[in-house]
């Protein structure tokens, strides 16, 4: 029997010329998505990342390595834990290296094609992963990173 979550993601603001808490638009923004995802196993970790390029999910030994987009797979979440620091950052990538070693993800635009995105402190992600690569995070300072794997019921 398969188990669900459900997540939502709600994004709102005021229009620009609000008082209070003024937005990016002219008009106020209220948008709101949410689905129904059936999962059939969770893994969770708390890693410190440090300078040191780290591998976080190894898309081939995940729960049958990559398979057909959309059925194998699942979603991650990710979120930078770390006390707020106006200059640290944790960098997310994926790695590609001949050698499976992770590659650096902090050297200068363009020159990072593995970075997907970077957190700052208390900044998280949801996105769904096809078990195709490795997933692997980088810090300018040591960072703690929560993450969680809910692997798609490809039943």
């Amino acid at each position: 029997m398969p188990n669900y979550i459900k997540p939502t993601l709600t994004i709102t603001a005021n229009r620009n010329s609000a008082s209070t808490n003024p937005g990016p638009l002219s008009v106020a923004l209220s948008l709101a998505g949410t689905d129904s995802l059936s999962v059939d196993a969770v893994t969770s970790e708390i890693q410190t990342i440090t300078t040191a390029q780290k591998i976080l999910i190894d898309g081939s030994a995940t729960n049958g390595g990559p398979g057909v987009g959309g059925v194998a797979g699942g979603w991650v979440y990710m979120k930078n834990t770390s006390t707020a620091s106006a200059t640290n950052r944790l960098y997310i990538g994926t790695n590609t290296s001949a050698n499976n070693a992770a590659v650096d993800l902090i050297g200068s635009p363009g020159a990072q094609v593995n970075r997907l995105f970077t957190l700052r402190p208390g900044e998280f992600a949801f996105f769904p992963f096809d078990y195709n690569m490795d997933i692997i995070a980088d810090a300018n300072a040591d960072q703690t990173l929560e993450y969680w794997l809910f692997d798609r019921n490809d039943s």
